[in-house]
């Protein structure tokens, strides 16, 4: 009942106000995928690379959505982007361009700083997670963006995150970042 009672408030709101409406519901749903994805992690799951963050985000998303199976796409191009690889897209796959791409609902880039990194690795992931959130901004789909970041090690201080803060701001602020953190168990906080 409350689900078609919201349903029919979203329908009469105008284009930006359910434009708005939409990000909000479609936050929520992300923000239920990385609890998912916490609760793995704080069951024993270990990730050692950025492509075991990416597998479980993978299963996670199809877990909670699995009418999706057919539209979870990992390390895919993006459909008009120049061929930019996207870590996690959700979306239908198009042949309108040279090689199948997606035309995506929904992107996803992962950065983990991870257990054993020297703090040269740190430093290299921190740039690479820089410019991921300067390639998330040139893709001109309108669609959610998120970058999903995996700190076992504490490395993103408050400097930093201001900096990535102040970096997303200066791009694109509808660009949420969710960082994976961990004291006595994991959890999460979003930028």
């Amino acid at each position: 009942m409350l689900g078609l009672v919201l349903n029919r408030s979203f329908r009469l709101l105008c284009p930006p106000q359910r434009q708005a409406a939409t990000r909000c519901m479609q936050s929520r749903q992300m923000e239920s995928v990385v609890k998912n994805l916490t609760n793995f992690l704080n069951s024993g799951f270990e990730i050692i690379m950025e492509s075991d963050l990416v597998s479980l985000l993978f299963h996670c998303y199809l877990t909670e959505y699995p009418k999706k199976i057919n539209n979870i796409h990992s390390d895919t191009r993006v459909f008009n982007s120049d061929g930019s690889h996207i870590d996690l897209v959700v979306g239908a796959i198009t042949f309108k361009s040279k090689r199948p791409s997606i035309i995506p609902e929904l992107l996803v880039e992962c950065k983990i700083f991870g257990n054993g990194f020297t703090s040269s690795q740190l430093s290299k992931r921190f740039a690479y997670l820089k410019d991921d959130l300067i390639k998330l901004n040139q893709i001109e789909h309108k669609v959610p963006k998120y970058i999903i970041v995996y700190d076992y090690c504490n490395y993103l201080n408050d400097l930093r995150e201001k900096e990535l803060v102040q970096i997303r701001n200066n791009l694109n602020k509808n660009i949420s970042i969710f960082i994976i953190y961990k004291q006595k168990k994991y959890n999460f906080k979003i930028l």
